[in-house]
């Protein structure tokens, strides 16, 4: 178990941001993005492995899930949810700064993030699990590719879209924090169902707003601590809410999941 002081020492900071300058206008695997429309909504996320963001939104926090490092077909089924990273596909705007989240229990992962030429842009260098990689900002159009190495053969993969995105992100109907009309950063955590009253009130109470959540029984079939429902979880922080202590909290929640 991470000590409380050592967590909140390791996680004071977020590394600084690295904007990189593509060449060229936005492509065509990434053309049409204006017209998206936002959807954060936590089913959608687990339906389609898919997060489209909106222009108010400045932080995407993309979730490492526990055991996604596992490949399909395995003959025990170790994954909760098939996604390597959720959303394992992102569609931001220019200028949205982007990290990620390890919720893989005992596991670092390191992803390196490539443009369209397929050359590397950002590295993340390992991330311990409960703890959040450097950020990343996105500063110019286009379409990009990002993966990390899981199980011997697995390779995590994930993509995020750049573009303008015209219209905002809205809080769900069932947000009831009274600042989340002014959304500014949205991420995804997810936690065991049986008892998500308690993870609710713990991220409530470190001022994150729940916006919305999906329930879902998980492909490996349950296990002692989790059972077999999981949660996926889209929270949110509004009117500039300083994210190292949003991560910080988020860290000391997840450190405690009964995942193994």
């Amino acid at each position: 178990m991470i000590s409380a002081l050592a967590l909140l020492t390791s996680i004071t900071f977020i590394a600084p941001n690295n904007a990189f300058a593509q060449q060229g206008s936005l492509n065509s695997s990434s053309s049409g993005i204006a017209n998206l429309q936002p959807n954060i909504n936590a089913e959608s996320i687990f339906d389609t492995k898919t997060m489209t963001l909106g222009n108010n939104i400045q932080n995407l926090v993309i979730l490492i899930p526990n055991e996604g490092h596992h490949g399909e077909g395995e003959e025990n089924e170790a994954r909760f949810l098939d996604q390597h990273f959720v959303p394992e596909n992102a569609a931001v705007n220019v200028g949205t700064t982007v990290l990620w989240f390890n919720g893989d229990v005992g596991h670092e992962r390191t992803i390196d993030v490539k443009g369209s030429d397929g050359n590397s842009v950002f590295n993340t260098g390992a991330i311990t699990d409960s703890q959040p990689s450097g950020s990343f900002t996105f500063s110019n159009p286009g379409a990009f590719n990002y993966e990390a190495e899981g199980d011997p053969g697995v390779t995590m993969t994930g993509s995020i879209r750049v573009g303008n995105i015209q219209s905002p992100v809205t809080p769900s109907s069932s947000s009831t924090n009274s600042n989340s009309t002014n959304i500014d950063t949205v991420g995804v955590l997810m936690v065991p169902t049986q008892d998500i009253d308690i993870y609710i009130q713990q991220i409530t109470d470190s001022g994150i707003t729940v916006d919305n959540t999906y329930d879902f029984k998980d492909l490996r079939g349950g296990q002692k601590g989790t059972g077999d429902m999981q949660t996926l979880i889209v929270w949110t922080t509004a009117n500039g809410k300083d994210l190292n202590k949003t991560l910080s909290a988020l860290s000391e929640i997840s450190v405690d999941l009964p995942y193994s």
